[in-house]
């Protein structure tokens, strides 16, 4: 999410020196709440001591609205047809979501 992060931040920039008026926080869609509440908590304990440093990124760039971090339920999310099977109907689903479209039909 850190690296994410970085990339964000750098693309902002650069529509920005592009005179391109961003108001509204880029959205990074994560499925895992425990993240989310990491990144929103400033108490860290030691099971998050090897990650505080990237927290800390992270929850700065969070707070002024640079960013936000909603959750999407891991069925939702489109990259997953190209990592895990599915039904048929989940994956013209997600293959609906992707707005490609094909001449062959599946």
């Amino acid at each position: 999410m850190t690296l994410t992060t970085c990339e964000i931040i750098w693309l902002r920039w650069l529509l920005v020196d592009m005179s391109v008026c961003l108001k509204d926080a880029t959205t990074i869609h994560c499925d895992n709440k425990n993240v989310i509440h990491i990144t929103h908590n400033s108490v860290f304990h030691k099971q998050t001591k090897h990650i505080e440093t990237d927290c800390h990124f992270t929850r700065g760039h969070l707070q002024p609205d640079i960013i936000s971090l909603p959750f999407v339920h891991l069925i939702l999310l489109i990259l997953n047809i190209f990592t895990k099977s599915h039904s048929i109907l989940h994956f013209h689903f997600l293959f609906d979501k992707l707005s490609i479209y094909s001449i062959i039909t599946l």
